[in-house]
């Protein structure tokens, strides 16, 4: 259940990070033919607000030109590009380390069935840890 929400919001996140590349897309298509023509005498904040002002008549415009194929063709790659970015396939660029790739060691995250199993715990009393650790000192001074 929880992997079909966290489906859901990538989704939802797709959608709105789409919205918000949208208006972009348009105003570079509707600034195209001015870039190829070498048009200088645009006053682009006026241009960029109208098209802000109007998306979808901007949109219907660009439909109706010449620039309709490739226009799709950039909203497809837009939408490749996001959802890539929102599915990588590879998460961490390190190997996941546990139970079954043991690396330095093998230490783990304990399960439920290991957490609630006290039977696998040996406590050693207090005054025999006291005496492991003396020996283990004196061993290490004479050595």
């Amino acid at each position: 259940m929880a992997k079909n929400k966290q489906e859901q919001v990538k989704l939802i996140i797709l959608v709105i990070l789409y919205l918000l590349l949208l208006p972009v897309t348009l105003i570079v298509f509707k600034l195209l033919p001015f870039i190829i023509a070498n048009d200088t005498n645009i006053e682009l904040s006026t241009f960029v607000t109208t098209i802000l002002k109007h998306p979808i008549n901007t949109f219907l415009e660009i439909i109706q030109s010449t620039y309709m194929i490739p226009f799709f063709i950039v909203q497809i790659i837009v939408l490749i590009v996001l959802f890539f970015f929102l599915h990588p396939t590879k998460r961490q660029p390190f190997e996941v380390v546990g139970k079954t790739n043991p690396v330095h060691g093998s230490a783990y995250w304990g399960e439920e069935s290991e957490i609630n199993a006290p039977k696998n715990v040996h406590l050693i009393p207090e005054k025999s840890m006291k005496s492991i650790l003396e020996k283990s000192m004196r061993r290490g001074k004479n050595e």
